[in-house]
Formats: structure tokens, sequence, C-alpha cells
């Protein structure tokens, strides 16, 4: 009987413990280097979501600006920045996974020649 409930309790401890670092997992930023495919306001008008062709991809992957909180609306500055990249630039972005898809967090267009021209 006592190995039992201490067998019962150390198992219900573990499934919690699992549960509350699964759910605690922080957002990984991640970094897409790639051409512009296609540029495309949400129905709102609010957001843009832009197409980016990684090297080794074979479709293009949409992402949209991260949306702040505090403003109740996508990035500002990141948002302007996604607004100027033309269609065939190669751009530089760190993005998370979040449950709408990859948002950016900030976002830069590649000069020709390694240059980078800044737009955070």
């Amino acid at each position: 009987m006592l190995r039992t409930n201490v067998a019962m309790t150390m198992t219900v401890g573990l499934l919690v413990l699992c549960g509350l670092s699964h759910g605690q997992e922080s957002k990984k930023p991640f970094t897409v280097i790639g051409e512009v495919k296609a540029q495309k306001e949400t129905k709102d008008r609010k957001n843009t979501l832009i197409d980016v062709l990684a090297p080794g991809e074979e479709k293009a992957r949409s992402y949209h600006v991260m949306y702040d909180p505090k403003i109740k609306g996508p990035v500002a500055s990141v948002l302007a920045a996604v607004r100027a990249a033309k269609v065939g630039e190669r751009v530089e972005m760190e993005c998370v996974q979040t449950n709408h898809g990859p948002a950016i967090t900030t976002f830069r267009v590649l000069k020709k020649g390694g240059d980078t021209k800044d737009k955070k």
C-alpha cells in the first residue's frame, strides 16, 4: 500500500514537472537570410506578410511582423522596414515562432557585395 502511494506520488510529480517545463518554453529566435519573393498586406491593412525564399528551400515561406501588445499592433520600426523592402532583394531577419506562424522581430536588407543596410 505504501509502495503504491509513493509510486503514484512520484508519477504525478514527474507529470506536473514535465507539464510546467513544457509550458514555460521561451520563444527561441532564429535567423533567416533569403530573397523576398512576395509582399502583401493583411486584410485589415495593419500588418504585412512577406514571403522569403531561403537558400536550399524549394518554396518561399510566409512571415509577419511581430505584434506589440503595448501599441496593440505590429512593431512600427520593423513594419516600416518590411514595407520598404522590394521583391528580389536579399534580406536578413530574426524571427520567433508564434501560434500564427513565424513573426519578424528584426529586419534588414542586405546590400550587394556583403554590406548591410540596417533597418531595425
